[in-house]
Parts: C-alpha cells; sequence; structure tokens
C-alpha cells in the first residue's frame, strides 16, 4: 500500500507540471491551429533565466537560497518567457498564419525550439544544474518529508500538485469567467467574426502565446528543485504535454490537464511497481505512455470518415 500511495503522489506532482504544458498546447491550438514545437524549449528558457539571476552558471552548493533573490530572479525568467513566447507568435508565426503556410509555422517554431536549445547550451555548459531551494521543506516534518498511509513523502511534491491544480484552475477561470477569456472563446470559434466586431485577435493571441509560456515556466520552476535540470528537460517536459493534449484533442483546460495527470501516473507506475516481482522499471516509464498514444493517434486516424473530394 505505500508503494501505491508513492507511486501515485510522484505521478501526480510529474502529471501536474505535464497537465500545465498541456493546457498551454491546447490554448495554442485552439486559438490559431498551430502546434508549437518551441514550447518546452521556451519554458527551458524561462527556468535557466531564472537559474541564471538566481545562482549564476557556476555549480550550485547550496540547497536554498533567500526567498527576496529568488523572488526577483523568478519575476525576471517569467517576464523574458512571457516575451520572447509573444515575440515569437508576431514576427515568426503569424506572418505564416496570414500566408496559410502551415510548412512555415512549424519550420519557424522548430527553428526556435533549436536557437533556444543552442542559446542555452551556450551559457550552460555543465552537464545538469541543481536548482537551488527557495522554500525550507525540510523543517515540514521529517527533514522535509511526511507520513501517508504508511508512505513516506516529499512534501515538495504535495506542493507542486497543488501549485499546478491552481495554475490550472487559474487557466480555466481566465477563460471561462474573464472579459479577454471570453474574447479568446470568440476567436478560438471564428476568428474572422472577432475581427468583424473590433476584437485585438492579434494582440490577445500575442499575448496567450506569452503567459502560457510564463504560466509553465512557473510549474517548471516549482518542480525543478527535485530533480537535475538539463538543457533538454524542457523539451521532455514539452513532449509529454503534448502526448497529454493529443490525448484529449486539445481540448478544454481541465481535459489537459487530467490528462497529464494520467501520463504522469502512468509514467510512476511504470517506472516503479511490480507485479508479481515483475516490473518493467525507469526505461520503459517514458517509452510506453509515448507508444500507447501513438497507437490511440493512429487508431483515431483509421476510424476518421474519409474526405470526400470536391473535384
Amino acid at each position: 500500500m505505500s508503494v501505491v500511495v508513492q507511486v501515485i503522489v510522484t505521478g501526480l506532482a510529474a502529471g501536474g507540471v505535464y497537465g500545465i504544458f498541456a493546457v498551454g498546447y491546447s490554448l495554442i491550438y485552439r486559438l490559431t491551429g498551430v502546434v508549437y514545437f518551441a514550447f518546452g524549449d521556451l519554458v527551458a528558457f524561462g527556468v535557466f533565466t531564472t537559474l541564471l539571476v538566481a545562482a549564476g552558471t557556476g555549480p550550485v552548493s547550496q540547497t536554498s537560497l533567500g526567498l527576496g533573490r529568488f523572488l526577483f530572479a523568478l519575476a525576471v525568467g517569467l517576464v523574458l518567457c512571457v516575451g520572447v513566447g509573444a515575440a515569437t507568435y508576431v514576427l515568426f508565426i503569424e506572418p505564416y498564419l496570414l500566408r496559410g503556410s502551415t510548412l512555415g509555422w512549424v519550420a519557424s517554431t522548430l527553428a526556435i525550439a533549436f536557437a533556444l536549445r543552442g542559446m542555452i547550451g551556450a551559457v550552460f555548459t555543465r552537464p545538469a544544474y541543481v536548482f537551488p531551494d527557495p522554500f525550507h521543506f525540510e523543517s515540514v516534518g521529517r527533514n522535509g518529508v511526511v507520513t501517508i498511509a504508511g508512505a513516506s513523502v516529499q512534501v515538495r511534491s504535495l506542493f507542486v500538485i497543488g501549485l499546478a491544480a491552481a495554475l490550472a484552475a487559474l487557466a480555466a477561470w481566465t477563460l471561462e469567467r474573464t472579459r479577454r477569456g471570453r474574447a479568446l472563446q470568440a476567436i478560438s470559434s471564428d476568428p474572422e467574426a472577432a475581427r468583424f466586431v473590433g476584437l485585438p485577435v492579434e494582440t490577445l493571441v500575442a499575448l496567450t502565446f506569452g503567459l502560457v509560456g510564463g504560466l509553465a515556466a512557473l510549474a517548471a520552476v516549482a518542480a525543478a528543485p527535485s530533480a537535475p535540470f538539463t538543457v533538454d528537460s524542457g523539451a521532455l517536459l514539452g513532449l509529454k504535454g503534448l502526448v497529454a493534449a493529443l490525448i484529449v484533442r486539445f481540448g478544454s483546460p481541465w481535459a489537459a490537464f487530467a490528462a497529464g495527470l494520467g501520463v504522469g501516473l502512468a509514467e510512476a507506475a511504470i517506472d516503479n511497481l511490480r507485479i508479481g516481482g515483475l516490473g518493467l522499471g525507469p526505461q520503459y516509464g517514458e517509452l510506453i505512455p509515448l507508444g500507447v498514444v501513438l497507437g490511440v493517434i493512429a487508431y483515431r486516424s483509421l476510424r476518421a470518415e474519409p474526405v470526400a473530394s470536391t473535384a
């Protein structure tokens, strides 16, 4: 029982971050029809910028830092992440959308992803970095660990779960209850009609590109002290978030978030659970969920009705 509880908590903590990414992918796709392939690397840019301001590029030996310095570093990272995300849409995606060039925006987002990753790798040259922890969770329980149903659970994992759920709730509330959220829903339903009634479509979409990047970066920064963070960590988080978004076909924020939780739970179960003394292990924890999703996508494609020719 204790192992199951640990798997659930670990899976929900990881899945919460995947879910925030999935929310971002879904919002962007519903607004523009664009799969934002640079999303993960944009978030990595925000995380590493925060790390740069908080602790520099050298090895980080301290387990915590002052809350004031962390908040300043986080603010710098989020502002740059939002700015780069919005600029990415205005400069490199919108022009191709206006021309109806799918190949153009796909190539642009991939090029941005590689550029961001190369820039991060040029500054942060070590194989991995330990993100300093601004919160003193070690003062809670037994050095940051509490017991739940006989299982030893890290307090940080509970914090990440709570923060991810709060961010998902904020995204859903903003979309459904605020004026800008209703404007985004109108753009999603009919962009031309939204322009006709005077909505600033391009401005709102650009702002969404930036804000969803900041939202995911906030979740990733919260989870970063749990394990070493590498240049490729953002891209991997983005891939898992995209998998979750594909599961629900870029659906509502809550559906995307729930799918992210499911991916995290499946990954943790494959990593840790053993049935009858047999277990697959961590080497399959990332491979099998991705394979299952690819199978689901292929199945849906085969069942889809063929488009009748108009020729």
